[in-house]
């Protein structure tokens, strides 16, 4: 997983526009009017340029709207269990201490406030990286239990990705003879998740925390739009990130249920 990650943050900005700027700095030492020495000034203002774009909730919000136009439509059917996918969690190495992120966290309550009461839950998540103790749908269904006092039918401990978190999840709901869940995840996660858990063989109605209304918060209006971010940068990866994965997915075939 530590390969899929890193090559994920290959094709996300910040840094090809950084590595662009380290090539012009060293075409700008080639000898005076060679091609590569010519191209350096405008690939750095290219790359700037990009960055700054990158970084700006303008973009993040148009970016976000792709997504927006990807939401999936909830078939006519009543589900007959919730599924609630992992969103990370937080690690102390040292202390060897784990709780689930904030993202994890948030769907975990979603699914308490909005799901109806009774509904069969399955929590999916299981060690993405070496040296995580618990499966993240262990400590998902100890947030269910401790903190709202809600059971956990199953646990799905071995997935990894959404993929496969929708073919071991749809191996486990399949054997129990559930057809039809409510999927919660967050609203910009739910565009590829929900098509890959169709394609495992579910009918999906999603349950998306949040919504599209939150693509640009306070703060980030007028003049401020344009201006570049760390939050409007981090928006951009997260969107960036579904949308090649959604096209990453529709060329790879669902993989098999992993055993962990």
């Amino acid at each position: 997983m530590e390969l899929q990650t890193a090559l994920t943050t290959l094709a996300m900005p910040p840094f090809a526009p950084l590595v662009g700027m380290l090539m012009a700095l060293a075409f700008w030492f080639f000898p005076a009017g060679s091609p590569l020495a010519k191209l350096s000034v405008p690939l750095a203002v290219l790359c700037f340029v990009s960055l700054w774009i990158c970084a700006t909730p303008a973009f993040a919000q148009w970016l976000g709207q792709r997504l927006v136009n990807q939401q999936p439509t909830a078939p006519e059917v009543e589900p007959a269990a919730v599924v609630i996918l992992g969103g990370g969690r937080y690690r102390d190495e040292e202390q060897g201490r784990e709780r689930l992120s904030a993202a994890s966290l948030e769907r975990v309550a979603w699914a308490v406030q909005e799901a109806p009461e009774g509904m069969p839950i399955l929590v999916s998540g299981g060690r993405v990286f070496a040296g995580e103790k618990q499966p993240e749908s262990a400590l998902m269904a100890s947030a269910l239990e401790d903190l709202f006092g809600r059971n956990v039918t199953w646990r799905e401990n071995c997935s990894r990705t959404t993929a496969e978190n929708a073919a071991n999840s749809a191996a486990l709901l399949h054997d129990a003879g559930v057809e039809n869940v409510l999927l919660v995840t967050h609203w910009w996660h739910m565009p590829r998740a929900a098509d890959v858990f169709a394609r495992a063989g579910l009918q999906v109605r999603p349950l998306a925390v949040g919504g599209p209304g939150e693509l640009v918060p306070r703060g980030e209006s007028g003049l401020l739009r344009w201006l570049p971010s760390g939050g409007a940068l981090i928006r951009t990866q997260v969107y960036w990130r579904e949308l090649l994965g959604m096209q990453w997915y529709r060329w790879r075939a669902l993989p098999a249920r992993r055993q962990c």
